[in-house]
């Protein structure tokens, strides 16, 4: 059953008042990279699915995350810090967790173009997003430091809502014995609530994003594996002058049946963006843009692994799978764990 699917999970960049305290807390996070960390695709989405042969049909999938990361990494792959005044460093914390539910419709039609099946998807998220930033230095009292804690649990917020949606054309070959190619160049809209203002949101803001992806499987005797590779093409975001560079995403796994309808196994991803974030200089907010500014040249990766199991009811009524999944190796962004259920239905 095919999926490609994106969304957010964890925290969003926008300007801030412009002050020295709140350039001081912006340089704390200036190695974030891909707009505040993030991208418009779920890594780790990607499961069992990958792996289940697809026919033509009409499909639906639910696919339930809850994740959290309490690091957020620089550059160097270690926890954010920033000099408080010239002498003393902050930790930056956070604790950000992130659950969403993201209904996918799938069709696969009998028709054949280039040798492939040819379908739709579309796919609307429904998440909730909680952040929680702050700076801690020991014992110690620094000059500065109550008003940047202040500055960082303002940038602190809970929004739930939808994200962006997302639609594309879809092409499926058999190429052989046991194997398979998908093919999915998706767009995604921004439909989700972004406010320039806010840390915290539900959409991404103005732009737009060209997801081309290609999925292969092979179906083995008693075992399957499966990848996706996934491209990321972003438009500048009109709400903030942001841009984020090119990203690339692959998701894979490894399962094994256990007996008919139980399958056991290990999966995981790792990102890395591509291209170095840009943001335009505006005069008129110029400390805001310096903030910004800052991150230019900042690139997100990180790596995941973790065990799953899924279960097909009734030789393939419906597919169940449990995952748990942690990331390591991040940098420029947060490191965490996500729990997923995902359902998968033909209908």
């Amino acid at each position: 059953m095919p999926r490609f699917t994106s969304v957010p999970s964890s925290i969003y960049r926008a300007p801030l008042k412009a002050s020295a305290l709140v350039l001081a807390l912006a340089a704390a996070t200036s190695a974030m990279a891909a707009e505040n960390g993030n991208q418009r695709y779920s890594a780790g989405i990607g499961g069992s699915d990958m792996t289940t042969p697809v026919v033509p049909g009409l499909y639906f999938q639910a696919p339930m995350v809850a994740y959290h990361a309490s690091k957020i990494k620089g550059n160097d792959g270690k926890q954010l810090t920033n000099y408080v005044n010239p002498s003393y460093r902050a930790k930056v914390s956070i604790d950000t967790d992130t659950y969403a539910i993201l209904p996918r419709l799938t069709y696969i039609s009998s028709h054949r173009l280039l040798g492939a099946h040819v379908g739709v998807t579309a796919m609307l998220p429904v998440v909730k997003r909680k952040a929680d930033f702050g700076l801690t230095t020991g014992s110690a009292v620094v000059d500065g430091f109550a008003g940047l804690s202040g500055i960082a649990a303002g940038m602190s917020g809970s929004e739930t809502g939808i994200a962006d949606l997302e639609v594309s054309p879809v092409m499926h070959w058999e190429i052989g014995d046991h194997q398979s190619v998908t093919f999915a160049p998706t767009i995604v809209m921004p439909l989700g609530d972004f406010k320039a203002n806010q840390r915290v949101n539900t959409g991404f803001g103005d732009y737009y994003t060209f997801r081309p992806s290609v999925q292969y499987a092979f179906i083995g005797d008693g075992w399957d594996i499966g990848g996706r590779a996934v491209m990321s093409f972003n438009t500048r975001n009109k709400d903030t002058d942001y841009y984020s560079g090119k990203i690339f995403n692959f998701d894979w796994q490894a399962m094994a049946f256990v007996s008919e309808d139980i399958r056991v196994g290990v999966q995981g991803y790792f990102v890395r963006q591509l291209q170095a974030d840009t943001v335009t200089p505006n005069a008129s907010n110029a400390m805001t843009q310096k903030m910004l500014l800052d991150q230019n040249g900042n690139k997100a990766s990180v790596n995941a692994i973790g065990p799953a199991v899924a279960w097909l009811m009734n030789g393939g009524e419906m597919l169940i799978e449990g995952k748990f999944i942690k990331e390591f190796g991040a940098k420029n962004r947060t490191e965490g764990q996500a729990f997923w259920l995902t359902i998968s239905k033909p209908l």
